[in-house]
């Protein structure tokens, strides 16, 4: 990460892990999955289930529904009482960190969209099917490499989905016609899940100086439930009392009702983090080579390979999915890339004792001068060899993968197609009896 440090870090409750986070990343915000300590609680509780089954809803209002924080001091005592649990040490010892679990507390800080406050989940779901309380530290390494990989080709499904697909409208909004052409498939329909609300949620204009205006804004009949919005109308900035957009980097409902009551029709620039659009990885490569925002020795890292090696990957099925001519042709190409791939990893073991590259590729494989090499000595250059080779093959066992995916995606599109053209042939038919 170029020596930075996050700006915020989610885990599951953990109080060793939240020793290490404060030693570590001393400068980052720690959140502990709200989903962690609803099951920690009701472990805790267990004897309290029974004869109060209300109170795993009412505990989880309290922490998920409370607006701001004077909302969760007053309802938090007034649980604790109604369950006559005011004395439960465990209940005292989260209310003491409550600033790093309670929602209503972190809003302040961007976490981009990990969610896991909405439902009972823990952040171990990463490894749900790969590992369990019996897998052993070694058989954890391999079945991470297997979670990673999954979790890889999701992402190139989503991607794929996003570029392949048009989301259905539900306006004639030239807002939403932007928000589609822009977002991810996932970010647009949150974001026209915000969109359609503000047709329920009017905005009201509480005060007026200038170039700057206070509205009240709150769903149609829910006046006690309000959020404050104010707009600047000469920066065409707008900040709201729930703080979801400095929070998730999604806009919220509430502004985008003030944005119709000043006839703001399309999103202003700094309300669409690239992060969240159909290009988010477009810039940060270009034409194979790494970005100016990486530092100059990223060449030779492993990440970075990696990534460009995926980016041009997603691009390469984009173009071969045009048509079944490309398609066939992207197929032997991808043969092709694979068998060259192979030789020059056998050449590169093959010559390790002579230190001889044919054909240019010293040039691919070595990053020193060549005159600086001549005056090195044989153990240095067995050494370098021997870190190339590594390297090299590292890059290969990717480059698998992701060849593997790429035929699993082209594949799936071949037998889409040849779906289609059988229920074409059987409509001609219908149509000539």
């Amino acid at each position: 990460m170029s020596g930075h440090h996050p700006l915020s870090i989610t885990t599951d409750f953990d109080p060793f892990i939240q020793v290490a986070v404060a030693q570590v990343l001393p400068p980052s915000r720690h959140r502990v999955s709200t989903g962690s300590i609803f099951r920690e609680t009701r472990e805790r509780l267990a004897h309290l289930w029974p004869s109060n089954p209300d109170f795993e809803a009412d505990f989880r209002k309290c922490v998920n529904e409370s607006e701001t924080i004077d909302d969760f001091e007053s309802y938090w005592p007034s649980l604790l009482e109604r369950y006559c649990i005011m004395d439960n040490e465990w209940l005292q010892s989260m209310y003491n960190a409550r600033q790093y679990w309670v929602p209503v507390y972190l809003r302040d800080t961007f976490f981009g969209e990990i969610s896991v406050m909405d439902k009972n989940e823990c952040l171990n779901s990463f490894f749900d099917g790969y590992v369990n309380a019996s897998t052993t530290i070694q058989l954890l390494v391999r079945q991470y490499e297997k979670a990673v990989q999954t979790w890889h080709e999701r992402e190139l499904k989503a991607e794929y989905d996003t570029i392949n697909s048009t989301p259905v409208l539900k306006t004639p909004s030239p807002m939403e016609k932007q928000a589609a052409s822009l977002y991810t498939r996932k970010i647009f329909l949150k974001f026209q899940d915000e969109f359609i609300e503000t047709m329920a949620t009017p905005a009201t204009r509480i005060e007026d100086s200038g170039t700057i205006t206070t509205y009240r804004v709150a769903k149609f009949g829910e006046k006690t439930k309000s959020q404050i919005v104010t707009f600047n109308s000469f920066e065409m900035k707008a900040s709201c009392s729930c703080l979801m957009f400095e929070s998730s980097g999604t806009i919220c409902r509430h502004i985008l009702s003030v944005f119709r009551a000043k006839n703001v029709l399309k999103l202003p620039s700094q309300y669409v983090l690239k992060r969240w659009t159909r290009n988010a990885k477009a810039g940060g490569f270009s034409d194979g080579h790494a970005s100016s925002e990486f530092p100059s020795s990223s060449g030779d890292n492993v990440t970075v390979r990696y990534n460009n090696l995926r980016q041009e990957a997603i691009r390469y099925v984009e173009e071969g999915a045009k048509s079944i001519q490309i398609y066939h042709i992207a197929m032997k190409a991808l043969n092709e890339a694979t068998k060259k791939v192979s030789a020059v990893k056998s050449r590169s073991v093959e010559t390790a004792e002579g230190d001889t590259v044919s054909n240019g590729e010293r040039d691919e494989l070595l990053t020193a001068d060549e005159d600086v090499h001549s005056y090195q000595s044989a153990e240095e250059k067995q050494k370098k060899i021997r870190e190339l080779t590594a390297e090299l093959e590292t890059t290969n066992q990717r480059c698998e993968v992701y060849r593997a995916n790429l035929l699993a995606v082209l594949r799936d599109m071949e037998e889409q197609k040849t779906n289609l053209s059988v229920k074409v042939e059987n409509a001609r038919l219908s149509l000539k009896e």
